[in-house]
Protein backbone atom coordinates (compact mmCIF):
# COMPACT_ATOMS: atom_id res chain seq x y z
CA UNK A 1 0.00 0.00 0.00
CA UNK A 2 1.55 3.28 -1.12
CA UNK A 3 0.89 6.47 0.79
CA UNK A 4 -1.44 9.01 -0.81
CA UNK A 5 0.45 12.29 -1.32
CA UNK A 6 -0.48 15.05 1.11
CA UNK A 7 -2.53 17.82 -0.49
CA UNK A 8 -0.87 21.21 -0.75
CA UNK A 9 -2.01 23.66 1.98
CA UNK A 10 -5.23 25.47 1.13
CA UNK A 11 -3.77 28.80 2.23
CA UNK A 12 -0.34 30.31 2.08
CA UNK A 13 1.58 31.74 5.07
CA UNK A 14 0.30 35.24 5.90
CA UNK A 15 3.77 36.80 5.77
CA UNK A 16 4.15 35.84 2.08
CA UNK A 17 2.24 38.50 0.20
CA UNK A 18 4.35 39.68 -2.75
CA UNK A 19 3.38 38.47 -6.22
CA UNK A 20 5.47 38.33 -9.37
CA UNK A 21 4.68 38.44 -13.07
CA UNK A 22 5.26 34.90 -14.33
CA UNK A 23 4.23 32.55 -17.13
CA UNK A 24 1.91 29.58 -16.73
CA UNK A 25 3.75 26.29 -16.44
CA UNK A 26 3.18 23.99 -19.42
CA UNK A 27 4.87 20.58 -19.19
CA UNK A 28 4.66 20.11 -22.96
CA UNK A 29 6.68 23.29 -23.52
CA UNK A 30 8.83 23.54 -20.41
CA UNK A 31 9.91 19.93 -19.72
CA UNK A 32 12.31 17.87 -21.84
CA UNK A 33 13.50 15.13 -19.46
CA UNK A 34 16.21 12.66 -20.45
CA UNK A 35 17.78 9.73 -18.62
CA UNK A 36 21.16 10.10 -16.89
CA UNK A 37 24.04 8.30 -18.59
CA UNK A 38 24.95 6.58 -15.33
CA UNK A 39 24.20 6.42 -11.66
CA UNK A 40 26.20 5.44 -8.62
CA UNK A 41 24.57 3.03 -6.19
CA UNK A 42 24.68 3.20 -2.42
CA UNK A 43 26.61 -0.04 -2.48
CA UNK A 44 29.25 1.56 -4.74
CA UNK A 45 29.57 4.36 -2.20
CA UNK A 46 30.39 1.77 0.46
CA UNK A 47 27.10 1.61 2.35
CA UNK A 48 26.51 -1.68 4.16
CA UNK A 49 23.37 -3.76 3.86
CA UNK A 50 21.90 -2.45 7.12
CA UNK A 51 22.15 1.17 5.96
CA UNK A 52 20.86 0.35 2.47
CA UNK A 53 17.83 -1.28 4.07
CA UNK A 54 16.75 2.16 5.34
CA UNK A 55 15.75 3.29 1.86
CA UNK A 56 13.50 2.12 -0.96
CA UNK A 57 16.03 3.09 -3.66
CA UNK A 58 19.50 1.71 -4.45
CA UNK A 59 20.55 4.92 -6.25
CA UNK A 60 23.01 7.24 -4.52
CA UNK A 61 23.43 9.93 -7.19
CA UNK A 62 23.26 10.25 -10.96
CA UNK A 63 25.24 11.98 -13.65
CA UNK A 64 23.64 15.16 -15.07
CA UNK A 65 20.60 14.84 -17.31
CA UNK A 66 18.30 17.35 -18.97
CA UNK A 67 15.07 18.25 -17.17
CA UNK A 68 13.93 21.50 -18.79
CA UNK A 69 13.63 22.57 -22.38
CA UNK A 70 15.42 25.75 -23.40
CA UNK A 71 12.12 27.60 -23.05
CA UNK A 72 11.56 26.04 -19.63
CA UNK A 73 15.04 26.98 -18.43
CA UNK A 74 14.55 30.56 -19.58
CA UNK A 75 11.14 30.78 -17.88
CA UNK A 76 12.49 29.40 -14.59
CA UNK A 77 15.44 31.80 -14.73
CA UNK A 78 13.01 34.70 -14.99
CA UNK A 79 10.93 33.44 -12.06
CA UNK A 80 13.89 32.88 -9.74
CA UNK A 81 15.52 36.17 -10.69
CA UNK A 82 12.28 37.90 -9.70
CA UNK A 83 12.12 35.95 -6.43
CA UNK A 84 15.68 36.89 -5.51
CA UNK A 85 14.26 40.01 -3.85
CA UNK A 86 12.84 37.67 -1.16
CA UNK A 87 16.12 35.86 -0.51
CA UNK A 88 17.68 35.36 2.89
CA UNK A 89 21.34 35.93 3.67
CA UNK A 90 22.57 33.38 6.19
CA UNK A 91 24.99 34.17 8.99
CA UNK A 92 25.73 30.58 10.01
CA UNK A 93 27.89 27.83 8.57
CA UNK A 94 25.62 26.82 5.70
CA UNK A 95 24.10 28.68 2.78
CA UNK A 96 25.07 32.26 2.13
CA UNK A 97 22.08 33.29 0.01
CA UNK A 98 18.92 31.20 -0.28
CA UNK A 99 15.15 31.28 -0.76
CA UNK A 100 12.54 29.19 1.03
CA UNK A 101 8.78 29.06 0.57
CA UNK A 102 9.18 29.32 -3.19
CA UNK A 103 6.12 27.15 -3.87
CA UNK A 104 3.99 29.71 -2.03
CA UNK A 105 5.56 32.62 -3.89
CA UNK A 106 5.36 31.27 -7.45
CA UNK A 107 2.66 29.16 -9.08
CA UNK A 108 5.06 28.35 -11.93
CA UNK A 109 7.59 26.93 -9.47
CA UNK A 110 4.94 24.97 -7.57
CA UNK A 111 3.47 23.48 -10.75
CA UNK A 112 6.94 22.58 -12.03
CA UNK A 113 8.16 20.60 -9.01
CA UNK A 114 4.73 18.96 -8.57
CA UNK A 115 4.29 18.10 -12.26
CA UNK A 116 3.25 14.42 -12.56
CA UNK A 117 5.53 14.05 -15.59
CA UNK A 118 8.55 15.17 -13.55
CA UNK A 119 7.63 13.11 -10.49
CA UNK A 120 7.23 10.01 -12.66
CA UNK A 121 10.58 10.66 -14.32
CA UNK A 122 12.39 10.96 -11.00
CA UNK A 123 10.54 7.85 -9.77
CA UNK A 124 11.86 5.84 -12.70
CA UNK A 125 15.39 7.02 -11.97
CA UNK A 126 15.06 6.20 -8.25
CA UNK A 127 13.42 2.85 -8.89
CA UNK A 128 10.62 3.57 -6.42
CA UNK A 129 7.40 5.60 -6.46
CA UNK A 130 8.04 9.16 -5.30
CA UNK A 131 5.76 12.06 -4.45
CA UNK A 132 6.36 15.79 -3.97
CA UNK A 133 7.59 16.18 -0.43
CA UNK A 134 4.83 16.49 2.16
CA UNK A 135 6.72 19.41 3.74
CA UNK A 136 6.38 22.21 1.15
CA UNK A 137 9.55 23.82 2.52
CA UNK A 138 11.43 20.99 0.81
CA UNK A 139 9.57 21.09 -2.50
CA UNK A 140 11.61 23.94 -4.00
CA UNK A 141 14.74 25.17 -2.25
CA UNK A 142 16.66 27.85 -4.16
CA UNK A 143 20.32 28.82 -3.78
CA UNK A 144 21.89 32.01 -5.10
CA UNK A 145 25.59 32.81 -5.25
CA UNK A 146 26.81 35.41 -2.76
CA UNK A 147 28.02 38.71 -4.18
CA UNK A 148 31.34 38.12 -2.45
CA UNK A 149 33.07 35.22 -4.24
CA UNK A 150 35.30 34.58 -1.22
CA UNK A 151 32.23 33.25 0.60
CA UNK A 152 31.07 29.68 0.08
CA UNK A 153 28.07 29.12 -2.13
CA UNK A 154 27.35 26.15 0.13
CA UNK A 155 29.69 24.22 2.41
CA UNK A 156 29.87 20.43 2.85
CA UNK A 157 26.68 18.90 4.24
CA UNK A 158 24.01 16.25 3.85
CA UNK A 159 20.37 17.19 3.32
CA UNK A 160 17.53 16.94 5.83
CA UNK A 161 15.37 14.86 3.47
CA UNK A 162 15.77 11.72 1.44
CA UNK A 163 15.32 12.45 -2.28
CA UNK A 164 16.14 15.61 -4.18
CA UNK A 165 17.82 16.95 -7.28
CA UNK A 166 20.31 19.73 -7.90
CA UNK A 167 19.22 21.66 -10.99
CA UNK A 168 21.28 24.39 -12.62
CA UNK A 169 18.96 27.30 -13.41
CA UNK A 170 21.61 29.78 -14.55
CA UNK A 171 24.11 28.79 -17.26
CA UNK A 172 26.97 26.95 -15.51
CA UNK A 173 29.25 27.22 -18.55
CA UNK A 174 29.57 30.97 -17.92
CA UNK A 175 30.93 30.50 -14.39
CA UNK A 176 34.44 30.17 -13.08
CA UNK A 177 34.31 27.87 -10.09
CA UNK A 178 31.09 27.15 -8.23
CA UNK A 179 31.09 23.47 -9.19
CA UNK A 180 28.69 21.08 -7.50
CA UNK A 181 30.81 18.43 -5.78
CA UNK A 182 30.14 15.28 -3.81
CA UNK A 183 32.18 12.99 -1.59
CA UNK A 184 32.52 9.42 -2.87
CA UNK A 185 31.95 7.66 0.41
CA UNK A 186 29.46 7.07 3.18
CA UNK A 187 28.11 9.66 5.56
CA UNK A 188 29.77 7.65 8.34
CA UNK A 189 33.14 8.28 6.68
CA UNK A 190 32.25 11.95 6.26
CA UNK A 191 31.37 12.21 9.96
CA UNK A 192 34.79 10.87 10.88
CA UNK A 193 36.59 13.22 8.49
CA UNK A 194 34.92 16.41 9.74
CA UNK A 195 34.32 15.42 13.37
CA UNK A 196 30.53 15.31 13.35
CA UNK A 197 28.95 13.47 16.27
CA UNK A 198 25.88 12.16 14.43
CA UNK A 199 23.95 12.29 11.15
CA UNK A 200 21.94 15.29 12.30
CA UNK A 201 25.08 17.33 12.90
CA UNK A 202 26.27 16.48 9.40
CA UNK A 203 23.55 18.78 8.02
CA UNK A 204 25.56 21.72 9.37
CA UNK A 205 28.07 23.46 7.14
CA UNK A 206 31.58 21.98 7.15
CA UNK A 207 34.41 23.93 5.52
CA UNK A 208 37.14 21.32 6.00
CA UNK A 209 39.10 20.10 3.02
CA UNK A 210 38.35 16.50 2.08
CA UNK A 211 40.71 14.09 0.30
CA UNK A 212 40.85 15.29 -3.30
CA UNK A 213 40.83 11.77 -4.69
CA UNK A 214 37.45 11.19 -3.01
CA UNK A 215 35.76 14.29 -4.48
CA UNK A 216 33.71 14.21 -7.69
CA UNK A 217 33.12 17.53 -9.49
CA UNK A 218 29.99 17.57 -11.64
CA UNK A 219 30.03 19.31 -15.01
CA UNK A 220 26.51 20.39 -15.97
CA UNK A 221 26.21 21.02 -19.74
CA UNK A 222 23.80 23.91 -19.36
CA UNK A 223 20.81 25.48 -17.66
CA UNK A 224 17.92 23.11 -16.98
CA UNK A 225 20.18 20.11 -16.30
CA UNK A 226 20.09 18.28 -12.97
CA UNK A 227 21.60 15.46 -10.94
CA UNK A 228 19.26 13.33 -8.85
CA UNK A 229 20.39 11.97 -5.49
CA UNK A 230 19.47 10.72 -2.05
CA UNK A 231 20.63 13.89 -0.40
CA UNK A 232 20.82 12.60 3.15
CA UNK A 233 23.28 9.89 2.05
CA UNK A 234 25.48 12.14 -0.11
CA UNK A 235 27.97 14.58 1.48
CA UNK A 236 28.06 17.45 -1.00
CA UNK A 237 28.72 21.14 -1.50
CA UNK A 238 28.80 24.00 -4.01
CA UNK A 239 32.40 25.14 -4.30
CA UNK A 240 33.37 28.82 -4.14
CA UNK A 241 33.19 30.94 -7.25
CA UNK A 242 36.53 32.15 -8.56
CA UNK A 243 34.96 35.43 -9.67
CA UNK A 244 31.50 37.02 -9.24
CA UNK A 245 28.79 35.51 -11.42
CA UNK A 246 25.15 34.49 -11.47
CA UNK A 247 24.74 31.02 -10.01
CA UNK A 248 21.16 29.92 -9.32
CA UNK A 249 20.22 26.36 -8.44
CA UNK A 250 16.86 24.81 -7.69
CA UNK A 251 16.66 21.81 -5.34
CA UNK A 252 13.25 20.12 -5.70
CA UNK A 253 12.54 17.63 -2.91
CA UNK A 254 10.57 14.36 -2.92
CA UNK A 255 9.81 11.40 -0.69
CA UNK A 256 9.10 7.72 -1.21
CA UNK A 257 5.44 6.72 -1.12
CA UNK A 258 6.41 3.39 0.45
CA UNK A 259 6.30 4.19 4.17
CA UNK A 260 7.60 0.81 5.31
CA UNK A 261 11.01 2.45 5.48
CA UNK A 262 12.13 4.80 8.29
CA UNK A 263 11.23 8.47 8.15
CA UNK A 264 14.04 10.37 6.40
CA UNK A 265 13.25 13.92 7.57
CA UNK A 266 15.73 15.24 10.12
CA UNK A 267 12.99 17.08 11.98
CA UNK A 268 14.97 17.46 15.22
CA UNK A 269 17.43 19.80 13.55
CA UNK A 270 14.61 21.75 11.91
CA UNK A 271 13.43 22.98 15.31
CA UNK A 272 16.06 25.73 15.18
CA UNK A 273 15.19 26.96 11.69
CA UNK A 274 13.67 30.43 11.54
CA UNK A 275 11.05 30.08 8.81
CA UNK A 276 7.81 31.45 10.25
CA UNK A 277 5.55 28.80 8.73
CA UNK A 278 7.79 25.77 9.12
CA UNK A 279 6.42 24.23 12.32
CA UNK A 280 2.89 24.21 10.86
CA UNK A 281 4.28 22.30 7.88
CA UNK A 282 6.11 19.86 10.17
CA UNK A 283 2.93 19.27 12.20
CA UNK A 284 0.94 18.58 9.03
CA UNK A 285 3.67 16.19 7.93
CA UNK A 286 3.62 14.28 11.22
CA UNK A 287 -0.17 14.03 11.14
CA UNK A 288 -0.03 12.79 7.54
CA UNK A 289 2.57 10.14 8.43
CA UNK A 290 0.38 8.90 11.26
CA UNK A 291 -2.75 8.89 9.11
CA UNK A 292 -1.12 6.94 6.29
CA UNK A 293 0.52 4.39 8.58
CA UNK A 294 -2.71 3.85 10.50
CA UNK A 295 -4.57 3.42 7.21
CA UNK A 296 -2.06 0.78 6.13
CA UNK A 297 -2.42 -0.98 9.48
CA UNK A 298 -6.20 -1.08 9.07
CA UNK A 299 -5.75 -2.72 5.65
CA UNK A 300 -3.24 -5.28 6.93
CA UNK A 301 -5.00 -6.41 10.13
CA UNK A 302 -6.50 -9.92 10.09
CA UNK A 303 -8.84 -11.62 12.55
CA UNK A 304 -6.28 -14.35 13.18
CA UNK A 305 -4.16 -11.66 14.87
CA UNK A 306 -6.75 -11.22 17.62
CA UNK A 307 -4.96 -13.32 20.22
CA UNK A 308 -1.63 -11.55 19.79
CA UNK A 309 -2.35 -8.51 21.94
CA UNK A 310 1.29 -7.60 22.40
CA UNK A 311 1.83 -7.74 18.65
CA UNK A 312 -1.23 -5.59 17.99
CA UNK A 313 -0.09 -3.05 20.57
CA UNK A 314 3.34 -2.89 18.94
CA UNK A 315 1.77 -2.31 15.52
CA UNK A 316 -0.32 0.55 16.91
CA UNK A 317 2.70 2.08 18.58
CA UNK A 318 4.77 1.80 15.41
CA UNK A 319 2.04 3.51 13.38
CA UNK A 320 2.08 6.61 15.60
CA UNK A 321 5.76 6.56 16.63
CA UNK A 322 6.72 9.37 14.24
CA UNK A 323 3.86 11.54 15.49
CA UNK A 324 4.95 11.15 19.10
CA UNK A 325 8.64 11.62 18.27
CA UNK A 326 8.07 14.83 16.32
CA UNK A 327 5.73 16.16 19.03
CA UNK A 328 8.47 15.60 21.61
CA UNK A 329 11.03 17.31 19.38
CA UNK A 330 8.74 20.32 19.14
CA UNK A 331 8.34 20.44 22.94
CA UNK A 332 12.11 20.31 23.36
CA UNK A 333 12.54 22.98 20.68
CA UNK A 334 10.04 25.25 22.41
CA UNK A 335 11.79 24.77 25.74
CA UNK A 336 15.18 25.57 24.22
CA UNK A 337 13.82 28.63 22.47
CA UNK A 338 12.39 29.85 25.76
CA UNK A 339 15.80 29.65 27.42
CA UNK A 340 17.58 31.66 24.73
Amino acid sequence: MLAAPLAFPAEKPPHITRTIDEPLFDPARHLAPTRPERDWTLEEFGYDAATRARTASPVAITSPFRVLSEEGAAALQGVLRALKADRHIATGRRLSVFLTGGVYRSRFLRDLVNAPELVEHFSRIAGTELAPHSIPHFQAYVNYAPDDPTKAVDTWHVDSLGYDAVMMVSDPTKLKGGRFQFFRGTFQEAMALVGASDEQELTNGWAQDLPEDRIESVAFPGAGWAAFMQGDFIFHRAAKLEEPGERITLVPGYMARDLRYPDRVKSRGMQGWRDKHLMTEVTRYAAWLGREKLARLIEELRFQDADDRRGLAEKLEAAVADVLRIAQEMREGAAKQGKE
